[in-house]
């Protein structure tokens, strides 16, 4: 028997079953899904369970009779309760090159009200702890966390490499906000709602039929970890230079808030273009659509079969799900090879950006009580090369690496693969 737990405190306060996106941990509930998916494709009886602690044992659960159970907690660290008597299993995210402890701290500093602030005290309390790349197993084995296995979450795909046909029909309806300071500025000084065009698709079938590229990205503007100013301000750059028509479609990763986009703009991104020295002001780019609505996965599917790359300038990930998917989708990814990254961003199916180490944002480091963190980061310089090297692929080495990124994709997180390494681990843990 499987038991999961991925509800957070705010998730069961206020009746949510998984965080909405945009919130802060909303990832977690993405990786359960998966999960979820992996486990009933493997035939393994698994149920949720809200609050497991308030068992004094599994055995007070339910009679489901057999052994003692696995139980598996997909929640940020300092929310992680065990069940009793289980095989406790935490699959946790961490994409720094240290680990939150007490130790250090003033003794007024708010993180020690928590003990559980402590992370390394957390993941020494469960029998085993999952991680979603090597990049992470290294960092809390550096912390003298042994008991640590790499099981990223699964990534479906095709039997076959899907191809690039930019559907037009389907009913996928893929609003886009074009990010011109007409737009923005009209946006922001106006009280209605956001002018969007719903003819992305329609956009990106247009711009492959002209001799131009596709290029599209999943990222939340409030998450300093996607280095969103880079990529923006890269691609206007590389469109100006090499006076080119190609398309960035950007799809934002929102709370569904009606002034989730006015946030974005008013403060998120003038924030991070201000970081890099560049008024965010400077934006006039009819080329890059900003998609700022909830999709269907149909719709993301859609969105993925009219694009040819997926563009990531993250400076830091704990796997990486969009990029994944995007693989899985046939696209080849542009993008840094830094730390979960190192595991799938080849040279021989993608265009690599070099990255440089540099300080994390002061705020970034302190919220977890760290200090003098540092990340490798790629700047507009380097996505603008990286895009200049995309566009030059002819159309048999795109062929080439579109079907290898599926394939690679396919080999090392696709649902046969993962579900033989989690069958192999429940065997080991319950042994």
């Amino acid at each position: 028997m499987i038991y999961y737990s991925h509800r957070t405190r705010k998730a069961l306060a206020e009746g949510h079953v998984y965080l909405p996106l945009g919130f802060a941990h909303y990832s977690y509930g993405s990786v359960c899904q998966k999960f979820k998916k992996l486990f009933e494709d493997r035939d393994l009886s698994a149920e949720e369970l809200m609050m497991p602690e308030i068992y004094a044992s599994h055995a007070d659960v339910g009679p489901r009779g057999g052994g003692r159970p696995l139980h598996v907690a997909f929640k940020p660290y300092e929310e992680i309760r065990l069940l009793k008597g289980a095989a406790n299993v935490a699959h946790v995210a961490w994409e720094f090159d240290r680990l939150p402890t007490l130790d250090g701290l003033p003794l007024g500093h708010p993180r020690r009200a928590n003990p559980l602030n402590d992370y390394v005290r957390v993941l020494g309390l469960v029998d085993e702890v999952w991680v979603g790349c090597a990049y992470t197993k290294r960092v809390f084995e550096g912390h003298g966390l042994a008991h640590v296995e790499v099981m990223p979450a699964p990534i479906e795909t095709g039997r076959a490499p899907p191809g690039r046909d930019a559907p037009m029909g389907g009913g996928a309806r893929i609003d886009g906000f074009e990010l011109t300071r007409q737009a923005v500025a009209a946006l922001l000084e106006g009280t209605g709602t956001p002018r969007l065009d719903q003819g992305t698709l329609l956009r990106a079938h247009e711009t492959r039929a002209r001799g131009g590229r596709v290029f599209v990205s999943v990222c939340n503007p409030g998450d300093p970890r996607k280095n969103i100013a880079a990529m923006l301000l890269g691609f206007q750059n590389f469109l100006r230079r090499h006076k080119r028509h190609d398309l960035l479609i950007v799809k934002l990763v929102l709370s569904g808030a009606p002034e989730a986009l006015r946030l974005a703009l008013r403060e998120q991104l003038p924030a991070y273009f201000e970081q890099i020295g560049v008024p965010f002001g400077f934006m006039d780019c009819a080329d890059i659509l900003l998609v700022p609505g909830h999709l269907t996965p149909d719709a993301l599917g859609s969105l993925y079969r009219a694009a040819e790359f997926y563009l990531c300038t993250s400076a830091a990930e704990g796997q990486g799900l969009p990029v994944q998917e995007a693989m899985a989708a046939g696209l080849v990814p542009v993008s840094p090879a830094v730390t979960a990254m190192e595991d799938y961003i080849k040279p021989g199916h993608a265009v690599v950006l070099a990255a440089k180490r540099a300080p994390i944002p002061l705020q970034t480091a302190e919220a977890y009580g760290l200090c003098g963190l540092s990340w490798s980061v790629v700047d507009h310089r380097e996505v603008s090369a990286g895009l200049a090297a995309a566009v030059a692929m002819g159309p048999q080495e795109y062929e080439r690496r579109s079907v290898a990124a599926w394939r690679f994709i396919r080999e090392q997180y696709g649902f046969a693969a993962l579900g033989e390494r989690l069958c192999a681990r429940q065997a080991a843990l319950l042994a």
